[in-house]
């Protein structure tokens, strides 16, 4: 599906007409998704356009949603490219380098961890087994925050560097705090009664993904949510995941977004190069959440690697098996479960067993506790000798199936009596329910799920989102300036005017954003004017030669009078 609308959004990018994909192009290169006012659009200088034809460009840009606004409270606005098409005009517009590096001149600098939803996974299997309690002030005990930064890899140091911003910040550690925003912002957990319980209808939906769906939707939560204010960096973390890059290969990390489409050095607006640290802080952070290795070359050069493939994982091309096979159980009473083992049995089996290790083959143990803990919450010895039964890929060793009886009698003597389970780990009928109730449409009973977050622990460097959505567009007739206004000859006629008129010309081309048609040096020429000065009277811009298609060919001049013959101003 995501593949399908990457494809029909590119398609859709290729009929635009020229002046709307060069506008496009530059608000892009300019911001990423970051918000830009009024001021900053009228400032942007395109190529070969007037200020009214960038307007004009800009409002059809917003019909077909483009770009985006928001309202803030004094009723000015925001506009913004909306998150999911900068994905498309990376790919369209972004001018990378994608050589790879040899392994053997990289030095590994730190492995990817087990990755972010076994971090995830495994805190929902802890929250599952245990009563976690919340304090009179609104945060997890003490102890349990100490419990969750030791059951997930991801690290204090993997966050070190990126400026996350969340409330309790004296309370949770960014890595701990990183995966609660996971958790709340894909509304698997909730609060209920002073404790932070599962919310089965979204986790159920969840453990139906593939490991690959899981991993796509936090890399893209984390990329709207958790990258700084700044085009700069923005665009970084979209070259980093272009979809040349190849799993397994090594890459320089790009530190400063390339300005080759900017020909004119007078742009006010030119943003600043990234620092090494800057761009660490990311690499570290997709290193620790298990998307990439990290290395170094001879010279400290960092270099990333993706453990996937970046292109498959990002477009949804590949598809989203969940998997089939079975687990092993061994005689010593270790579980093995290989990679593709769908995540519902996967946690079945984790609420039975205690947890060895997260690799490529994930490691659960069968322990008199784990069995007797599992019975307490409702799968007693005889469901859990079921549930192996099933899923076991060579079947139960003799000696683990009699431990088994043996514990089921002694937690019968003990008088525990298996009840129900509370939750149920079934999946989904019908995934296209999500999102609505037998009622009609109830956006609070069910998540927005999958692909779009609610609000979670840690705010979002993005504020304008939380802001009053504005689709209403001014009249075309609003931008273009008002002809009975002008005199007719201004714009009909080529010709030359006296030095006064000239000047007025100009002045007047200035104050409606317009350009003009000016003979210099006997060429004819396409003449936007930029500022001006008085004394002596001269007026800066941009030449173009008018006979040369090429957006690239401007110059930035001042004219003083009399430096142009013949003139006409043009009005689209």
């Amino acid at each position: 599906m995501m593949e399908q609308q990457n494809v029909a959004e590119a398609t859709s990018l290729e009929h635009l007409l020229a002046k709307e994909r060069s506008v496009l192009h530059h608000i892009w290169n300019r911001f990423a998704g970051q918000s830009f006012d009024d001021d900053k659009l009228r400032s942007l200088r395109v190529q070969r356009l007037s200020g009214v034809e960038v307007q004009l460009a800009f409002l059809s840009l917003r019909q077909q949603r483009w770009v985006q606004a928001v309202k803030q409270g004094w009723g000015e606005r925001l506009y913004f490219i909306p998150f999911d098409k900068l994905q498309i005009l990376q790919e369209a517009f972004g001018n990378l380098e994608t050589d790879s590096v040899p392994a053997a001149a990289v030095k590994l600098q730190q492995e990817g961890r087990s990755g972010i939803a076994v971090d995830m996974f495994n805190v929902l299997v802890y929250m599952a087994k245990n009563q976690v309690a919340i304090t009179a002030k609104g945060v997890l005990h003490k102890k349990f925050i100490q419990k969750l930064g030791s059951i997930v890899g991801l690290t204090r140091s993997d966050v070190e560097g990126l400026t996350l911003q969340y409330d309790h910040a004296d309370v949770y550690p960014p890595h701990v705090a990183i995966v609660l925003d996971l958790l709340f912002s894909f509304e698997l957990v909730a609060l209920e009664q002073r404790e932070l319980r599962l919310n089965m209808t979204a986790f159920r939906h969840w453990l139906a993904l593939s490991r690959e769906a899981m991993d796509r939707l936090v890399l893209l939560h984390m990329m709207e949510r958790y990258v700084p204010g700044s085009a700069e960096y923005q665009h970084f973390t979209w070259q980093i995941c272009h979809s040349s890059r190849i799993g397994g290969m090594w890459y320089y990390a790009q530190h400063m977004l390339a300005k080759g489409e900017e020909p004119l050095n007078w742009d006010p607006l030119r943003g600043r190069e990234l620092s090494a640290g800057d761009a660490a802080s990311w690499l570290r952070l997709l290193t620790g959440c298990g998307y990439i290795d990290l290395g170094m070359d001879h010279d400290g050069q960092f270099l990333f690697r993706w453990r996937m493939d970046p292109c498959s994982l990002l477009s949804g091309s590949s598809k989203d098996d969940t998997g089939s096979s079975g687990l092993f159980i061994q005689p010593d009473f270790d579980i093995l479960i290989p990679p593709d083992v769908p995540y519902m049995v996967k946690f079945t089996a984790a609420l039975c067993t205690e947890r060895i290790s997260d690799d490529v083959m994930t490691v659960y143990r069968l322990t008199r506790d784990s069995v007797a803990q599992a019975a307490t919450a409702g799968m007693g010895p005889e469901a859990i000798t079921a549930f192996f039964t099933e899923h076991a890929a060579a079947g139960i060793p003799e000696n683990v199936y009699t431990a088994l009886r043996q514990w089921g009698k002694e937690i019968e003597r003990a008088g525990r009596n298996e009840s129900s389970l509370w939750y149920s780990v079934a999946a989904p009928e019908d995934e296209t329910e999500i999102g609505a109730s037998d009622e009609g449409d109830n956006r609070s009973a069910l998540p927005r799920y999958p692909g779009c977050p609610s609000s979670g622990l840690i705010r979002s460097a993005r504020s304008e989102l939380v802001l009053e959505w504005d689709d209403s567009l001014p009249d075309k007739a609003s931008i273009v300036p008002d002809l009975n206004r002008i005199p007719i000859m201004w714009t009909r006629d080529w010709r030359s005017y006296h030095g006064s008129t000239a000047k007025q010309m100009m002045e007047q081309a200035l104050e409606l954003s317009a350009k003009l048609e000016i003979a210099v040096d006997g060429s004819r020429m396409e003449f936007i004017p930029y500022q001006l000065e008085r004394q002596p009277w001269k007026i800066s811009g941009a030449l173009y030669d008018l006979d040369s298609d090429s957006e690239m060919t401007g110059t930035v001049v001042q004219l003083g009078e009399g430096e142009w013959k013949e003139m006409r101003l043009v009005i689209p």
